[in-house]
């Protein structure tokens, strides 16, 4: 059972959305790298990564390669061995995804996807089949990347917020709860952050009896900071280990 919990934390990693609103500026660029420690009770039990690698076109589209990763640590993987790429590439104009890629091996269960996106026609197609999408839909990686483009101005405490997802070839919104802002203490020194949490959704990502906290920084960034949720034996954390050529200096108090 635990063990199943670690493999889905990796899954939520990369599937973490806040709100739906854009701005003008992006808050990231090509080359931000960010990495995370995950651990469960003070022990390391793997790492995640985000990085935007390159701007491509796509067609008459510029789009951002985006590779997210997640491994377990070496000791873990004498149990369950996650070694997962995720890729997107992201329209820079509508901020949605053209094309995404996941290619995972969980303790020996391989799979390999990859979905094309048009909006314009509202589906998705992958093989030799398409399925109906909703407006703007994102994959699980994109969602992280459009969520961080947010206006702030529009966000209030206390209220939710919902994001069109694609994934697994179903249709689902997935709604997020604004909770509060918090002075987080990180490696690096105290980072103000605002704090999220995905309503729990039976029968979808989320189960019931768990509470995921989402920390993204409050300055320009919008940087995924902290994920924490919470299981029956206890606590999994993925904390900001390292970030490199964000777009604005982070704030940090020490």
């Amino acid at each position: 059972m635990f063990i199943f919990q670690i493999k889905r934390f990796f899954l939520l990693l990369f599937f973490i959305p806040i709100t739906m609103y854009s701005q003008t500026s992006l808050p990231f660029d090509v080359g931000e790298y960010s990495s995370f420690n995950v651990s469960f009770g003070g022990i390391k039990v793997g790492t995640a990564e985000l990085h935007i690698k390159r701007q491509i076109k796509t067609g008459n589209t510029s789009a951002f390669h985006i590779v997210g990763k997640g491994r377990t640590a070496p000791f873990f993987d004498l149990f369950f061995k996650v070694r997962d790429v995720y890729e997107t590439y992201l329209d820079t104009s509508k901020i949605r995804p053209l094309k995404f890629v996941r290619d995972i091996n969980e303790g020996g269960f391989k799979k390999q996807q990859e979905y094309s996106f048009s909006h314009k026609e509202g589906l998705v197609f992958w093989e030799d089949t398409s399925h109906l999408i909703y407006s703007n839909s994102q994959d699980m990686l994109s969602a992280l990347f459009y969520a961080r483009t947010f206006n702030k101005d529009s966000l209030t405490q206390k209220k939710s917020f919902f994001v069109p997802i694609f994934m697994d070839e179903e249709n689902y919104v997935l709604e997020i709860l604004y909770l509060n802002n918090e002075q987080l203490k990180t490696r690096f020194g105290t980072i103000n952050c605002m704090v999220f949490r995905p309503k729990m959704q039976e029968g979808r990502v989320f189960q019931d009896g768990e509470k995921m906290k989402i920390w993204i920084s409050d300055d320009k960034n919008n940087l995924l900071v902290k994920v924490e949720t919470q299981i029956w034996a206890g606590t999994i954390k993925a904390t900001l280990e390292k970030y490199e050529k964000i777009k604005h200096p982070l704030s940090i108090s020490k």
